[in-house]
């Protein structure tokens, strides 16, 4: 039986897991036997020591650590932010968290890019972590976001035993009084693991299609109010400062309740309220759940919207909200659906 723990795991509890993973690589003949029972006695993983001799120092907001310059065995934890950093810097991933799309495989938001081979190591729609898996796969080192670092979402401590941590972000501080910055982000966390070569390339590729598309959503969608947000069971929240925001920005198009100095990023209307999104031209919203999806559609406030019958609502999910390069890229393909509308 797979044991999917939450981030409180007893001692106990951890040292049944590491029992089960020495057992099992023991006597299966698996090569990372070494690296379970290190764990058991020491806490710290062959492939942590290993690393040692060959790291860079790497820091960002508050968290600090030394990180293979090189890694072999790449496990990330969330399965968007971190998996596209994961991505662009050219890590080899063994292990994916899949809180998101649990029907897909790792990486499938970027087409071509999919990593048909990667291990689920948490439960779709939870942020528990399954230490079993992540041990199993013997990673050197693990990835996970800045706000699941900050809010000990997958339980750092066991993690930091079983593998070096790196910590990313999309955005630069101070988080607030500008657009979201993944450009800025990018670089910095790339520049600390001599990695701005690769990052810089794809940067490039995305100001590359980037030119390719702004004439054309210059045309369409030039003085039009785009607003995106999220369709909820209760009502409609509203994104003022986030990736998809920051590439409309690129695009050169106005974004209605943009602003870049609420820390919160967003504000919630009821459905009583949303007469608020009436000078609306194009609505780009994330569906919370088909729930969502379904009653919002039911209210007449909804309906009555101008923006809705013109039908210039577009649907979309999860994988845009957060990310680098290739979650922008795949951004303005969107952007261009809405174009064509027009």
């Amino acid at each position: 039986m797979t044991l999917v723990l939450d981030t409180q795991v007893t001692d106990f509890g951890w040292a049944q897991i590491v029992d089960r993973i020495s057992r099992r690589q023991f006597f299966g003949g698996a090569a990372g036997a070494a690296a379970a029972l290190a764990l058991s006695a020491c806490g710290t993983s062959d492939a942590e020591s290993e690393a040692v001799g060959d790291t860079v120092p790497y820091t960002w907001a508050e968290f600090s650590g030394d990180v293979p310059r090189s890694p072999k065995r790449v496990v990330v934890l969330d399965g968007r932010v971190d998996l596209e950093f994961a991505m662009m810097m050219d890590y080899p991933i063994v292990g994916s968290g899949n809180f998101w799309f649990p029907d897909e495989s790792a990486g499938f938001q970027f087409p071509g890019r999919a990593i048909e081979d990667a291990s689920f190591v948490n439960v779709a729609g939870d942020f528990s972590t399954n230490f079993e898996a992540v041990l199993g796969l013997d990673p050197d080192l693990i990835v996970m976001t800045h706000i699941g670092y900050s809010s000990d979402w997958y339980g750092n401590e066991r993690l930091a035993s079983i593998a070096p941590l790196l910590v990313v972000g999309d955005d630069i501080e101070p988080i607030a009084g500008h657009p979201v910055d993944w450009r800025g982000a990018l670089l910095a966390q790339a520049r600390q693991l001599d990695r701005v070569a690769i990052a810089e390339a794809s940067i490039a590729e995305y100001e590359r299609k980037l030119a390719e598309l702004r004439p054309l959503l210059q045309d369409k969608l030039g003085g039009k109010n785009l607003v995106f947000g999220v369709q909820t069971p209760t009502g409609f929240v509203v994104h003022q400062r986030n990736l998809r925001i920051s590439v409309a920005l690129d695009a050169g198009l106005d974004v209605l309740f943009r602003d870049d100095n609420n820390s919160e990023n967003s504000f919630e209307v009821s459905f009583e309220q949303l007469d608020v999104l009436a000078p609306a031209d194009v609505i780009i919203a994330q569906a919370r759940n088909q729930e969502a999806l379904d009653v919002i559609k039911t209210q007449p406030t909804w309906q009555r919207l101008p923006v809705v019958q013109a039908g210039n609502v577009i649907t979309t999910d999860a994988r845009y909200n957060q990310g680098f390069a290739l979650t922008s890229a795949i951004f303005l393909d969107v952007l261009a659906d809405a174009a064509g509308r027009f």
